[in-house]
């Protein structure tokens, strides 16, 4: 089975160009809560806390920045973020324009020490009916003080290595049909490429090296 996938998938790129055509990159994340709070909050939601998920974006999204250091992707839907957490579903809205970004900096020195960031934001997303949430936003922030984590501003199309990174916060605002908010904060301690994902890529490797 697995060498018939890999078959088909080197027909596709093939194709398709390799690396050079949109490739859809899903990376799945998983960790815990450190810190949650809020009137409204679940009680399956709590410090200690699993959560999984994952985040699907487009490999050759162009940067929306001039600034050689700073990248901004913007993505569409089907594109987004989506974490299972105490029973319940976090996810970006099924049908939002621009709403799901990936912002890679390198080196920025606007506030000191010189700073990487890889960040993960969703401004647009799902209600959960039962508990009557509007989810503001959900955030997966990676910073590198020591500036060594990336050397572009490019997008990477492989899962963040963690141990590269000395901040890393998922972090998940809402708020109810009332007002009142919550806030969840977490790690993330492991980011894989899924399967399929790590398929494509090693296949576009594959035939670039051969068109070489």
């Amino acid at each position: 089975m697995k060498k018939k996938l890999l078959k088909f998938v080197f027909v596709v790129l093939l194709c398709c160009g390799g690396l050079t055509q949109a490739v859809p990159i899903t990376i799945q994340i998983s960790g815990n809560i450190t810190s949650a709070g809020g009137v409204s909050l679940p009680s399956t939601i709590h410090t200690g806390s699993p959560f999984t998920g994952t985040y699907t974006y487009d490999s050759a999204a162009l940067d929306s920045y001039t600034n050689p250091q700073r990248g901004k992707y913007l993505y569409n839907s089907p594109y987004g973020i989506s974490l299972s957490l105490g029973g319940y579903t976090f996810a970006t809205a099924p049908s939002h324009v621009g709403q799901f970004e990936i912002l890679i900096t390198n080196d920025d020195s606007f506030n000191l020490p010189v700073t990487d960031y890889y960040t993960v934001f969703s401004g647009v997303n799902a209600a959960i009916p039962s508990l009557g949430f509007t989810i503001d936003n959900i955030i997966w922030n990676l910073r590198d003080s020591t500036h060594t984590a990336i050397f572009s501003d490019a997008l990477p199309v492989t899962a963040p290595v963690l141990t590269n990174w000395n901040y890393n916060v998922l972090t998940i605002y809402a708020f109810d049909s009332l007002g009142y908010g919550i806030s969840i904060h977490g790690t993330v301690t492991q980011a894989t490429p899924e399967p399929a994902t790590s398929i494509l890529i090693m296949a576009g490797v594959f035939l670039l090296r051969r068109r070489r």
